[in-house]
């Protein structure tokens, strides 16, 4: 619970803060919610008709995403960041795009993983503003 409390007072938008930093804040809290099982602030983020497209291609919604947020037998995970984060706004929307890195060990075995995503955001919802697409890919060799 004092997770969910910081979290939600970290997202709310102060008045001094840019539209750009918000989103950018917003998006951190994103990633660390994976990082930390946090259901609840990604609840609060996603919105309800939410459409993820997976590393795979596969689509998923809401309840399918938060899925993946929650713990799970037999996986600890270690950390979940995102770098190279760019944010675009134009009017109520934002476009962010970055690179996220997770790294996990499930069933006895360490992996790291790392991931271009496009993350789109709309004006509303409890945290000033709402997730309501995200798309992950192939990141750029390194």
């Amino acid at each position: 619970m004092r997770h969910v409390l910081l979290s939600l007072l970290i997202a709310v938008p102060l008045p001094s803060q840019s539209g750009e930093e918000v989103v950018r804040r917003l998006d951190a809290e994103w990633a660390r919610s994976y990082a930390q099982h946090d259901t609840a602030t990604a609840i609060a983020l996603f919105d309800d008709h939410i459409i993820v497209t997976s590393g795979t291609g596969s689509l998923k919604d809401k309840n399918g995403e938060l899925a993946d947020i929650r713990p799970t037998a037999g996986l600890q995970m270690h950390s979940f960041r995102t770098s190279s984060v760019e944010v675009r706004l134009s009017g109520s929307a934002a476009a962010v795009a970055g690179l996220a890195e997770w790294s996990f060990t499930s069933n006895g075995r360490t992996n790291t993983i790392r991931r271009r995503y496009t993350a789109t955001y709309v004006q509303g919802g409890p945290l000033g503003w709402r997730m309501i697409a995200l798309h992950i890919g192939p990141a750029p060799a390194q």
